[in-house]
């Protein structure tokens, strides 16, 4: 049997992409990453790698134009001799903590505490580091470490996950609630707007409602990439917002949503999955989505070019109608169909 799936193989496409805003051309970030055992867990942002080590530790290296490797300068790392193993000092998370796992951004970084805080670095041009201002930070000394106050997330709250899109970061609090902030042309914040969010003055915290995810439900699980905020609700449901043009948010169109009043809530379809069937995980990619069921197949849909969603075609899928549920053909993954994800 297959026994794990990589998010890295379906999110870090080879290929660049003519975004849909004056950004011009990029690349994909990764998403957030867990840490599991001894083993270092990595995210990746444009260009920038980041590692959780088995002490709890963050060490970054690559491209440093925004200060994302958190070094209080923007001098890139890894590029030169003698500035890895020892000679690449650990990112100052402030006194006596830790990270559990860390997400990157294209030029951002965000690491959720082991107290349940979340710090975030690097590109602030959109509020995406929830500080209420459009400073970069990382980039300069002393704006690390305890200098660096963690993201309100509101009286009480914790964050249990992280995700990170383009310009946006997403948290997932112990009360099973999401909060959403940083770039929202699309509607990725689930707010019912455009508006960007942290950028400005008493917009995080209490100030910041909830991703209205449909009445009594939480989420288990959350996921973001680009433009697009993925939730796994408590009843193995999955709801996504954000930007639709290549159908990545499985509503066979192409509309976007979260961006507009009456969108988000109970007015937001889940995404359909197949008669009777349910997610345990889910990973957004850049301009598409993946569902691992839970009789342990996958199901992706959205942006199809270079057959990332493994139909042996280059149809996207999800961009119209009848192309979701049992429509949707589960991924082949080898030659024998019982050969499944645990």
């Amino acid at each position: 049997h297959i026994v794990s799936i990589s998010v890295f193989l379906f999110n870090l496409l080879s290929a660049q992409f003519a975004l849909p805003t004056f950004q011009g051309v990029h690349k994909p970030a990764a998403t957030a990453s867990s840490t599991s055992g001894n083993i270092p867990v990595v995210a990746g942002g444009y260009h920038f790698t980041v590692a959780i080590l088995e002490d709890g530790s963050i060490k970054a290296w690559g491209r440093n134009n925004y200060g994302q490797l958190g070094q209080g300068n923007t001098n890139s790392l890894g590029d030169e001799s003698n500035e890895m193993g020892d000679n690449l000092a650990a990112v100052d998370l402030g006194s006596g903590r830790t990270a559990k796992s860390v997400a990157a951004g294209l030029y951002h970084t965000v690491a959720l505490l082991d107290n349940g805080s979340v710090k975030a670095w690097g590109d602030n041009s959109y509020g995406q580091l929830g500080q209420g201002n459009t400073q970069h930070i990382g980039d300069e000394s002393n704006e690390m470490g305890d200098n660096l106050v963690a993201v309100d997330l509101g009286s009480g709250r914790t964050a249990t996950a992280i995700a990170a899109g383009f310009y946006h970061t997403a948290a997932l609090l112990d009360n099973g609630t999401v909060k959403v902030w940083g770039y929202g042309r699309y509607g990725q914040l689930g707010q019912g707007n455009s508006n960007y969010i942290g950028d400005g003055s008493n917009e995080m915290g209490d100030n910041l409602a909830a991703v209205d995810l449909g009445s009594g439900r939480t989420a288990t699980a959350i996921s973001a990439a680009g433009y697009q905020t993925a939730a796994l609700l408590d009843d193995g449901t999955v709801k996504v917002w954000g930007y639709g043009w290549y159908g990545q948010l499985g509503q066979g169109n192409t509309q976007n949503i979260g961006d507009g009043s009456n969108e988000m809530g109970d007015n937001l379809a889940a995404i359909d999955l197949g008669s009777g069937r349910t997610a345990k995980s889910l990973h957004a990619g850049i301009f598409h989505g993946i569902a691992v069921l839970d009789n342990g197949t996958v199901k992706a849909w959205g942006y199809n070019g270079y057959g990332l969603l493994g139909q042996g075609s280059t149809f996207n899928l999800g961009d119209g109608a009848n192309e979701m549920g049992d429509n949707l053909p589960s991924i082949d993954l080898s030659s024998s169909s019982d050969k499944v994800l645990d």
